[in-house]
């Protein structure tokens, strides 16, 4: 589960969870896999490196969830260089350890980077080349940086050097959403994180995310999910007991 989504994994998959998106493995389900976890500042140790995580496809999919598959040659690579690093790991520190680390997450990285964008490229559904694409991209990014205090489609457009027109034609073309509807879909998003995994109030999130009134928030809630906050806090957590 990926922001209250089932994602179905298969051999030779990788699933990209960047941060704040809130995850957990149905534990029905039987696993054999790798779950590989690290912090963005070790691998900020270049100009270059900085870049590549602010900007990688894999980190910045403008679809909710980032899944790449690999057939049997990539998944080859793959699993070396994780076995790699539990080996590094398995051995008593040193000054050589992190750097030796740092290179095999890059090449890991680096990989599925690759695979991604050769995956995408075959289909012109996915063109990262395409200048809406981009824009799409940069917008949601922008979007998740910001919401909490600008829900203006305009200001977006502002910060991209395009018109609000130009944003709509491009994020239409790309996502069949408008950009409204994406700045909403990024509340609700946060909405739900926050009901189920903070210890908060529907009033406390409600300000969290920028509702100076209770009423509107939930009025806001209501209207895009069907229910009310208390309601799908409620529904949760029936579900998890």
């Amino acid at each position: 589960m990926v922001d209250f989504l089932e994602i179905e994994v298969n051999r030779g998959d990788i699933l990209v969870i960047t941060p704040g998106q809130v995850h957990n493995f149905i534990e029905s389900e039987m696993y054999d896999g790798f779950l590989l976890a690290f912090p963005k500042e070790f691998l900020y140790q270049s100009p270059q490196d900085i870049h590549f995580l602010d900007n990688a496809q894999i980190f910045n999919d403008i679809n909710t969830v980032t899944k790449i598959s690999f057939n049997e040659s990539w998944l080859e690579i793959i699993i070396e260089l994780i076995e790699r690093m539990k080996l590094e790991l398995a051995t008593p520190y040193d000054d050589f350890q992190a750097p030796v680390l740092h290179n095999y997450l890059s090449n890991l990285l680096l990989f599925t980077e690759r695979r991604c964008i050769e995956i995408n490229n075959k289909c012109a559904k996915y063109d990262y080349l395409s200048q809406n694409r981009i824009y799409v991209t940069e917008y949601k990014k922008l979007i998740r940086e910001a919401f909490r205090k600008e829900t203006k489609v305009k200001y977006y457009a502002n910060k991209l050097f395009i018109s609000e027109r130009k944003l709509q034609i491009a994020s239409m073309a790309v996502l069949g959403r408008s950009p409204k509807e994406l700045i909403n879909e990024q509340i609700i998003l946060e909405t739900k994180r926050l009901l189920i995994h903070a210890s908060m109030s529907v009033k406390e999130v409600g300000y969290n995310l920028g509702f100076e009134e209770p009423t509107n928030f939930t009025k806001f809630f209501k209207s895009q999910t069907g229910v009310s906050p208390t309601q799908f806090k409620e529904d949760r957590l029936l579900q998890s007991s």
